[in-house]
């Protein structure tokens, strides 16, 4: 039944090219800029992000170029990246979007902070953290009763219940799709292990980058929740949190930037 879900979203050539750069060690001002200037769209909602109230400039950004002086090359091939997958995806009557898309952009960074601290790469970690839902709303598309069926049953509380779910119903889950998803976009094989395994994070074949995107998740349900601080993490294994060097008590002394982190997703999703 996979089949039934490779009419897949085709995404801006813009943003092809700009997640090509991920396998490159060193990315200039050019590998995004020149792309972007092709793609007028994006870029409008690239200098939108730019210009959101969490980074607090005393004059609008007005260029790529500028963006790139004023908030760093990383912070806007991320904002790219962002625009252009949540501009990819049509919206799905009675699936809260919004919150689909808080979830995402606040795992993919959130994964770029865990990944510093491992072996990880940082900017691949973001965008596997990014696109770890992907293939549940590819499911929505091939698949529109038995999904709205599983988000009844277990919506986007735990990753691995919904799989299995899906796996029952399908023959696949939304990990296997996420995975197709990055190999038709030409994606590096660490994240489309990341999307396959995030679920399943202990399972053998699974990477330490999946690892790191499933403790992103579901960090970022605690934050988006607004579970209380004391609470944060207690979805993830302690063998997981100890793999990865998480020490949940000095997660929560670093409170002001996660939660400013989540403000800024709120400013750029609304």
């Amino acid at each position: 039944m996979l089949d039934s879900v490779r009419v897949l979203p085709s995404i801006p050539k813009a943003l092809q090219e700009i997640l090509l750069t991920l396998n490159k060690e060193n990315t200039g001002t050019a590998d995004v800029c020149v792309p972007l200037s092709a793609d007028p769209a994006l870029t409008a909602k690239v200098l939108r992000m730019s210009n959101c109230a969490h980074f607090g400039h005393s004059r609008q950004i007005a260029t790529v170029e500028e963006a790139v002086l004023m908030v760093g090359m990383s912070a806007v091939r991320t904002m790219v990246i962002a625009s252009g997958l949540m501009g990819s995806f049509s919206d799905i009557p009675g699936f809260d979007m919004q919150r689909f898309w808080r979830l995402s952009l606040l795992s993919g960074n959130l994964a770029r902070e865990i990944a510093r601290k491992t072996d990880v790469p940082a900017e691949e970690a973001y965008t596997a953290g990014l696109m770890h839902g992907l293939g549940i709303l590819a499911i929505h598309g091939a698949f529109p009763e038995p999904a709205s069926e599983i988000d009844k049953v277990c919506g986007d509380r735990s990753p691995c219940d919904r799989a299995e779910l899906e796996f029952d119903q399908l023959g696949f889950h939304h990990g296997d799709v996420g995975a197709e998803i990055a190999h038709r976009w030409h994606l590096p094989d660490q994240i489309a292990n990341a999307l396959r395994y995030y679920a399943y994070p202990r399972r053998s074949g699974a990477s330490d980058m999946a690892a790191v995107v499933h403790c992103a998740v579901a960090f970022a349900m605690d934050l988006v929740d607004e579970a209380p601080q004391d609470q944060w993490g207690h979805r993830i294994h302690p063998a997981l949190s100890q793999r990865l060097h998480i020490d949940w008590d000095k997660v929560s002394d670093r409170a002001t930037l996660y939660l400013a982190m989540r403000d800024m997703v709120n400013d750029m999703v609304s």
